[in-house]
């Protein structure tokens, strides 16, 4: 995994799988095909959103029905960006996204393979919700969360994507960034890309 992909299944897990095991290439627009994905060189926080934007467009109109949400989490990102002090760099690839991505060919999303990702990780998740509960402070839900250390970034991802709300999501990752050693390093590399 790396930071690209990080990001886009910290947005969208199912529209991130679609980038597992894709050859990169460089180009002069975002390019999707079944094999290969062709990246342009601006920052990073655009090629996150671009990539997002490119994937969703990629789908057959039944998964971006289902994904709609995640379309709404892509411009939330996108909002949060341009609000950021990256706002003035990034805003042009915001404001003209389509200049950076190219048309491709139609991709669709395995959701069997989704769904028993999903179903390895759900007790977790199910443990946590009971911890977040059950926690009168916070200090105490996150040195409770340690099991969470076991496992992978990717499920660390998947986890918080299938957080319901903000708070719950924020609760995860904290969890994940302090126990889990794997996941927190992949956190620092994401954020520094961002950062430019």
């Amino acid at each position: 995994m790396d930071e690209l992909e990080f990001c886009v299944k910290s947005i969208s897990y199912p529209l991130g799988m679609l980038l597992e095991g894709k050859e990169r290439k460089a180009g002069d627009a975002v390019r999707v095909s079944k094999d290969s994905i062709t990246i342009p060189e601006v920052p990073f926080g655009a090629l996150c959103y671009l990539v997002g934007i490119a994937l969703f467009d990629s789908l057959e109109i039944v998964d971006k029905k289902r994904l709609s949400g995640d379309y709404e989490r892509l411009e939330a990102f996108k909002k949060k960006l341009l609000s950021s002090k990256l706002g003035e760099i990034l805003k042009p690839y915001f404001d003209s996204p389509g200049l950076f991505i190219s048309p491709f060919g139609r991709l669709s999303i395995d959701w069997l393979e989704f769904q028993r990702r999903k179903e390895k990780v759900e007790p977790y998740l199910n443990k946590l919700r009971e911890l977040i509960r059950e926690s009168g402070r916070r200090a105490e839900y996150l040195e409770r969360a340690s099991f969470v250390r076991e496992l992978t970034v990717d499920e660390g991802l998947l986890l918080g994507y299938l957080a319901e709300e903000e708070k719950e999501r924020e609760l995860i990752n904290s969890a994940l960034g302090k126990h889990n050693h794997e996941y927190r390093e992949m956190a620092k590399m994401y954020f520094k890309a961002l950062r430019g």
